[in-house]
């Protein structure tokens, strides 16, 4: 049992020109199970980094705990898998085996080359190893990305089992409300702590925006009026001022506004100039001090998307479909149709071919083996969302030239999802996977297309870009094949849902 007390806390990097953190405090029992949340850029991966000592803030961390992280960096992954992992972490066999018996995970994968190992099989065995230490605090960062769901299940039993708490950061509902019963909220540079799992998180928060909303609007309505007031006391300052030499005038303004004695007028006109200017000034100390009594509410702004409706009713199916590579096989009897308007999500574990369809459908996948039928509507204009990156290269000017879309379209759905201005030089190669996740997605919802396949849209996504983009398909309702492990994802967007049989 131990504690995280966090004094004062505010970090920023040298490049940056605001700070991540402004004086934090917090005090955490590492007996919680706590969820990390937030917007992708906000600090997350850097609160961990601060407490883990790699990041150094002003302020203070006061803790007696050791931590582990999730995921190490495997520095040879042709190295058989054990000595790889134990070049970088001092443990004994036995203890890694236990944690993998408790995964349900043949420890025999230890022989293996790490490479060798299916991406499910290397974040068991990395997940395993952060939880070797009885003693240690774990530090868990994105655990279920590219994980089917019952590998995201089975990480959550596991987490369960333990006792002992961690931080684990994730964009997954589902998985966040089956592993936490505290969540750590980032929200613009400041972390407030909620008790309970993601859902009582989301509607305390939901709440609370809609309860600062009201209370904007109010006070919109407020410092309008005050502006208002302003305005007409300064038009009466700038007449009083006009019309110092035009006695009749003076005089109508003053006998209007004060009653006062004729021969003064001169003098009442400064008067009444200046008590305008006292006035105007009040009403916009006001105005200030009402505009500071709003609350930042994050907007949500629509994204756009070039769905192109194609004139074929039906754009893709297949009948009684099998695939196999070599002498592996991956599905069979696959029946689907994709029409004009329906999101069809395409469902199975790791390994069962989806994304493998998505390609042979391209034409990006030669050696493949297929029986059964499958018809793609003639000349149909396809927008593909990868699962990996890798061939996305160069600054966004040179990608959006490069893909022959439209910059400024580029930067207008970069931008709406909260993508850094900073970044906008930056070489896609050298982005965050976040980064490069949201250059992949406004690519594709910028050219125009009438079937988008795209192949898991929630993966490294933060919860308000996926809410973004659960708002847009809904509305439009493209013809898309989608291949998505989150189950909440799937549940808003998709109009069918197809289990693959292998």
């Amino acid at each position: 049992m131990g504690s995280i007390k966090i004094v004062n806390l505010s970090f920023r990097y040298d490049d940056a020109g605001l700070n991540i953190f402004n004086h934090l405090n917090l005090d955490l029992d590492s007996s919680w199970k706590l969820g990390l949340v937030g917007r992708n850029g906000r600090g997350k991966t850097t609160f961990l980094n601060l407490l883990r000592k790699r990041l150094q803030g002003l302020g203070q961390i006061q803790t007696q705990l050791n931590f582990s992280y999730f995921p190490i960096e495997i520095n040879n992954s042709e190295n058989m898998t054990l000595y790889e992992l134990q070049s970088q972490v001092s443990f004994e066999q036995w203890e890694l085996e236990r944690e993998l018996n408790l995964l349900n995970v043949d420890v025999n994968l230890l022989w293996q080359p790490f490479k060798t190992l299916s991406g499910g099989e290397q974040t068991k065995v990395l997940l395993a190893l952060s939880f070797i230490d009885q003693n240690s605090f774990p530090l868990i960062d994105e655990p279920t990305n590219h994980l089917d769901v019952s590998s995201r299940d089975q990480i959550a039993q596991y987490l369960a089992k333990h006792d002992r708490g961690y931080i684990v950061v994730s964009h997954d509902r589902d998985f966040l409300n089956q592993v936490t019963d505290h969540i750590l909220a980032i929200e613009n540079t400041e972390i407030h702590l909620y008790q309970g799992n993601y859902a009582a998180y989301e509607a305390t928060k939901n709440n609370r925006d809609a309860f600062n909303a009201e209370k904007n609007q109010k006070l919109k309505g407020q410092i309008k009026s005050l502006q208002q007031k302003s305005t007409q006391f300064r038009n009466w300052s700038d007449n009083i001022e006009a019309s110092k030499y035009d006695g009749k005038k003076t005089q109508a303004i003053i006998n209007r506004r004060a009653q006062i004695n004729k021969a003064a007028v001169g003098h009442a006109a400064e008067k009444m100039m200046r008590k305008a200017l006292n006035v105007e000034h009040r009403l916009d100390r006001q105005v200030e001090a009402k505009k500071a009594l709003m609350t930042n509410i994050e907007a949500m702004p629509d994204l756009t998307m070039n769905f192109k409706p194609d004139y074929h009713h039906v754009l893709l199916e297949t009948k009684h479909f099998s695939l196999q590579i070599q002498d592996k096989k991956l599905f069979h009897d696959l029946n689907l149709q994709i029409k004009n308007h329906a999101i069809v999500s395409l469902e199975g574990k790791n390994g069962s071919g989806k994304s493998t369809f998505l390609k042979m459908l391209l034409g990006q996948f030669d050696h493949v083996n297929y029986q059964g039928k499958f018809e793609l509507a003639n000349g149909v204009q396809i927008s593909y969302l990868p699962q990996n990156f890798v061939e996305y290269t160069g600054t966004l000017s040179q990608f959006a030239e490069k893909q022959q879309i439209s910059y400024e379209a580029l930067l207008n759905n970069l931008k709406k999802m909260g993508f850094p201005r900073a970044s906008f030089t930056t070489k896609i190669e050298e982005m965050s996977m976040g980064q490069q996740k949201r250059v992949a997605l406004a690519k594709s919802l910028v050219e125009p297309a009438a079937l988008y396949l795209w192949d898991e849209p929630a993966n490294y996504l933060d919860v308000f870009n996926q809410d973004q983009l659960i708002k847009l398909l809904k509305e439009i309702q493209p013809a898309m094949l989608l291949i998505e492990h989150d189950q909440y994802f799937i549940q808003q967007v998709a109009s069918q849902r197809i289990q693959l049989q292998r």
